[in-house]
C-alpha cells in the first residue's frame, strides 16, 4: 500500500521563465512508498514526482502552466528530421560519419555510404537497435542497459558534468546527496510485469555505454500504462550526437517493445510537462500523435487542438475553452467543503508505524481545525478514490 505525508500548497520562483517572484504554485506531498498503479493514477491527474516528492501544479495560478503530455507510441511514425537524428547517431557508431569540431546533429552533412541509415520499411525498434553491440562489426561499440535506479560514481560524474555545462550550475553546488535525492531515490514499489520480465514496473536507469564509457543516463518510470520520462542527462563532450533528441526516440522504442511483450495497455510514452510558452518544454509537441491532459476533467485532447487555444490564453480548460477560471480551488479538484463525510471516514492514517485508523477516529480531527482542514484539502486534491487507497503517514 502507498504511504504518503501531505505537505500542502506552496509557491516558489519559476525555473522556466525565471521569474523574480514566487509565481509557480503547487500542492505537494512526500511519498514514503507508492504502488505503480497509484502513481499511474496520480500522473493521470496532473501529478509528477521529483525523487520521492510528488507535486501537482496549479495551472490556473502559475505563470507557466504545466500540462501533462503523452504520446501514443504504437501510432508514432518518426518525421524526416527525427529519422535524421537516428541516421547520424547510427552512422557515427558505424564509423561512416565523423563530426567536425563543434558540429551539431541538426546541421546538414554530405550523404555518405552507410548500411545503417534509417530504413522506412523497418520498424523504429529495428532501426534503433541495429548499431548496438552484437548487431554488427562497427567502429564504435554501443550498448544500452536498463537497470533499477541505483547510485554509482560513474552516473554522478555524468550528472555533475551535465548540470555544470548544460544548466550552468556551480560545480560546488552539485553534490552526490542532491543527485541521490533527485534521481536515485524513488517511492515506487517494484512490481513484476505480467510476463515476468526481469525488469518489471518501477524506477529505472537506461544507461548509454559507448566504447565502454557511460555517456548518458535516462531516468524512467515503467508503469502499468506507460513509460514516464523523469530526466535525461549526458556527458557534454558527446553533445554532437544529439543525445537529447535521440533519447526520446529510444524511449518511444522501449515503450513499443514493452507494449509488444506486456500487452496493449502499456503503449503510452509520458514526456512530463508541456509548457506552451517555453521552447525548452514545448518541443515535446513535435512527437506525434500526442495529447494534453485537461486540467479540469482529466480527459485527453489532441495537442494540435490545444495549441490553438493556448496561443490565445496561457491557461485554458480544453473541455470548456470559453471558461474564465475564477474558482478558489486547483482545477480538477474538489473544494474542501465538498468532501463527503464518507470520504473522510475512508481515509486512513498510520499511527506509530503499526496500526491504521480512519482520520475521523483520531482526536485531532475534533480538536484541531488545522489538522481537519489539511486532511480535507488532501482528499479534495488527490480525489476520494485515491485517498481511500493510499495511507497517510
Amino acid at each position: 500500500m502507498s504511504r504518503i505525508s501531505p505537505i500542502g500548497r506552496n509557491n516558489h520562483s519559476c525555473g522556466y521563465c525565471h521569474s523574480t517572484e514566487d509565481t509557480s504554485y503547487t500542492y505537494g506531498m512526500w511519498a514514503h512508498s507508492l504502488t505503480c498503479e497509484d502513481y499511474q493514477s496520480l500522473i493521470d491527474r496532473g501529478w509528477r514526482r521529483s525523487g520521492s516528492y510528488c507535486y501537482k501544479p496549479d495551472l490556473s495560478k502559475s505563470c507557466c502552466p504545466q500540462y501533462t503530455i503523452r504520446l501514443d507510441a504504437k501510432e508514432f511514425k518518426p518525421t524526416k528530421s527525427q529519422r535524421k537524428v537516428i541516421n547520424k547517431f547510427n552512422r557515427y557508431i558505424e564509423g561512416s560519419w565523423k563530426p567536425n569540431k563543434d558540429e551539431e546533429m541538426d546541421q546538414d552533412s554530405k550523404p555518405q555510404q552507410s548500411k545503417v541509415n534509417y530504413d522506412t520499411k523497418k520498424s523504429l525498434i529495428e532501426n534503433i537497435h541495429q548499431v548496438e553491440q552484437g548487431h554488427g562489426d562497427y567502429e564504435h561499440k554501443f550498448e544500452v542497459v536498463l537497470e533499477p535506479s541505483s547510485m554509482t560514481k560513474e552516473k554522478f560524474e555524468v550528472y555533475r558534468k551535465y548540470q555544470v555545462h548544460i544548466h550552468n550550475d556551480e560545480y560546488a553546488d552539485v553534490s552526490e546527496r542532491s543527485f541521490k535525492r533527485f534521481l536515485i531515490d524513488t517511492p515506487l514499489v517494484r512490481e513484476k510485469l505480467p510476463n515476468n520480465n526481469k525488469n518489471g514496473y518501477g524506477s529505472f536507469h537506461q544507461k548509454y555505454i559507448l566504447d565502454g564509457q557511460l555517456i548518458a543516463v535516462a531516468v524512467l518510470d515503467i508503469l502499468p500504462k506507460c513509460v514516464s520520462s523523469v530526466y535525461f542527462m549526458y556527458d557534454p563532450e558527446y553533445a554532437f550526437l544529439g543525445l537529447g533528441k535521440y533519447s526520446a526516440l529510444r524511449e518511444i522504442s522501449l515503450t513499443q517493445e514493452l507494449s509488444q511483450s506486456v500487452g496493449d495497455t502499456l503503449h503510452w510514452y509520458y514526456m512530463g510537462f508541456y509548457i506552451h510558452s517555453c521552447p525548452k518544454m514545448n518541443y515535446k509537441g513535435s512527437y506525434q500523435p500526442s495529447d494534453l491532459l485537461d486540467a479540469e476533467t482529466y480527459r485527453w485532447y489532441p495537442i494540435h487542438e490545444c495549441k490553438k487555444l493556448l496561443d490565445k490564453k496561457e491557461f485554458t480548460v480544453f473541455s470548456d475553452p470559453e471558461k474564465e477560471w475564477k474558482e478558489d480551488r486547483i482545477p480538477g479538484t474538489l473544494h474542501p467543503t465538498k468532501v463527503k463525510a464518507s470520504d473522510a471516514e475512508n481515509t486512513y492514517m498510520l499511527i506509530d508505524s503499526e496500526k491504521a485508523y480512519p482520520v475521523t477516529a483520531l482526536v485531532p480531527w475534533y480538536n484541531s481545525p488545522k489538522f481537519r482542514d489539511a486532511i480535507l484539502e488532501y482528499i479534495a486534491i488527490v480525489g476520494p478514490k485515491l485517498a481511500a487507497q493510499m495511507m497517510l503517514d
